[in-house]
């Protein structure tokens, strides 16, 4: 990152961290896994509008995270360019894997949440395997995040996001419980698939929210 889009991603990851610090219990278990240097791919599941905004506090390095229907409203389409961070807008949707590719040639990680919309918090959304594309495409470790919050902290609100003919719900958690795991970073075979990449890398998440359930929340 250049230090306009260095600085513009520290102020909003810092005034992000000062709001959950405030009004969240926002608990985060598995930093260890992520205490290496080098560029990882991070992805997780994807249940709230504003996951991205979160996610980016779990890590002290920057990250390009690759949105999707946050481009389409001007003023955040301001701040994601300011930061660098990676359209996914239909139009641009082509150019994601070589985006992201570039990033990590340069030493820098990426975020991408593989469900590509919000799921129902009961179960995961299909997974797009363009997480599996950029890791064959460029081998770097791949860090699963699982994140979960309680279904009455999450608030639908208006308005709803339309692109391309297709309607993305407005979900916020601004109070209440949220929680991160982080994985083990996990690597495979270049001459593995990418649907069996992709399958991997969703069962994995599925494994670390349910370990929140069983082992975290409840211990």
């Amino acid at each position: 990152m250049n230090i306009i889009s260095k600085t513009v991603y520290n102020i909003v990851k810092s005034f992000i961290k000062g709001y959950l610090r405030t009004f969240m219990d926002f608990r985060v278990w598995g930093k260890e896994n992520i205490n290496f240097s080098g560029p990882k791919i991070y992805c997780s599941n994807h249940f709230s509008s504003t996951d991205p905004f979160f996610v980016i506090t779990i890590m002290d390095e920057p990250v390009h995270m690759v949105v999707g229907p946050g481009f389409s409203v001007p003023l955040f389409r301001k701040i994601l360019k300011w930061g660098e961070q990676i359209n996914a807008l239909p139009d641009h949707r082509k150019y994601v894997v070589k985006n992201a590719v570039e990033c990590l040639k340069k030493g820098e990680s990426i975020y991408i949440f593989p469900e590509g919309d919000l799921n129902d918090q009961i179960s995961l959304r299909d997974f797009y395997t363009g997480i599996a594309k950029i890791y064959l495409a460029y081998p770097c470790p791949i860090i699963p995040v699982a994140i979960i919050s309680p279904k009455s902290h999450v608030k639908e609100k208006k308005p709803s996001l339309k692109v391309d003919g297709q309607v993305y719900k407005t979900k916020l958690v601004l109070s209440g419980s949220y929680y991160v795991n982080i994985g083990k970073p996990v690597s495979f075979p270049l001459n593995m698939g990418e649907y069996e990449i992709t399958k991997s890398v969703k069962e994995e998440i599925e494994r670390l929210i349910l370990d929140i359930k069983l082992n975290r929340v409840w211990e």
